[in-house]
């Protein structure tokens, strides 16, 4: 039977094996140096999660050391769609740097929901670095955003003739930067200036389709990206006529889709036009 005393100094013996290791802890962090770089991402808006295709949401990046250099910092995306892309990469040289970023979402057509993963890297001055990784979803097969009541003029006219579709914005083609005519009318010199031609071209190597099948009413992100590449494209488009649907892409991207709502062809060609719908 273990008598009291030994009971007390099996105790003494335990508690001394902890007291060393917890020294031998100790000891080793000691030898530890301290992370050469900290970083810390958050989310600095309010969309939620999952967000919308083609808006902006926003990063809050904040970076530091105690010991060396921020030089840089990077970020890269992944998905299943377009595989890793750099979002940015940008020279810092500070010892603390806090900054918001936005990112710009896609539109996905494979997924309802794609799942697109964030990796943030600081790197010290030493080589050294940090990463943080944060996920987001997209909500993928979304309706198209409609723009409507679209004016574009006979390509005789002064006005405005063609259209830039970055932000949608009508164009002067005789006094616009080529690479902003994505659709412009066309007019053959040796045509008669009072009749519109009815025919579209691109200055930016854009391409059409002609698809009058095209449920443009119902018309989503995923169903104006399969028909556009089943669809035989042309540089040029001719002969349109009111209810025309036009796809409009570039290489294998689908851009929107056009429906001509109305043509006016009047005396003259000051104010001859086609009136538009356009999603995308």
């Amino acid at each position: 039977m273990m008598t009291h005393r030994h009971l007390s100094f099996c105790t003494m013996k335990i508690n001394r094996i902890f007291l060393l290791l917890c020294a031998a802890l100790m000891l080793a962090s000691c030898d530890e140096d301290p992370s050469p770089v900290n970083l810390f991402i958050s989310r600095a808006d309010d969309y939620g999660n999952p967000v919308s295709g083609n808006q902006y949401i926003l990063y809050h990046i904040n970076a530091f050391s105690s010991s060396k250099t921020v030089s840089r910092i990077e970020c890269k995306s992944f998905d299943s769609e377009n595989g890793i892309e750099t979002i940015f990469d940008t020279l810092v040289n500070a010892k603390h740097v806090e900054f918001d970023y936005p990112i710009f979402t896609k539109y996905y057509t494979t997924s309802e929901f794609m799942k697109v993963k964030l990796s943030f890297t600081a790197y010290a001055s030493n080589g050294e670095s940090t990463t943080q990784v944060t996920f987001f979803r997209v909500e993928g097969n979304v309706p198209l955003i409609p723009y409507e009541n679209i004016i574009m003029y006979s390509a005789c006219s002064e006005k405005t003739n063609g259209l830039s579709l970055q932000w949608v914005t009508p164009v002067i083609v005789q006094t616009a930067d080529s690479s902003t005519i994505d659709v412009y009318d066309y007019h053959d010199p040796q045509m008669d200036s009072t009749l519109l031609s009815r025919k579209w071209r691109s200055k930016t190597g854009l391409e059409f389709v002609r698809y009058n099948d095209f449920n443009f009413h119902a018309a989503t992100v995923k169903y104006l990206h399969d028909s556009y590449l089943a669809g035989n494209k042309y540089s040029s488009v001719n002969n349109l006529s009111v209810g025309d649907v036009i796809l409009v892409g570039r290489g294998n991207d689908a851009i929107g889709v056009f429906q001509i709502q109305n043509i006016y062809d009047e005396e003259g060609f000051e104010n001859d036009r086609y009136e538009l719908t356009l999603k995308r």
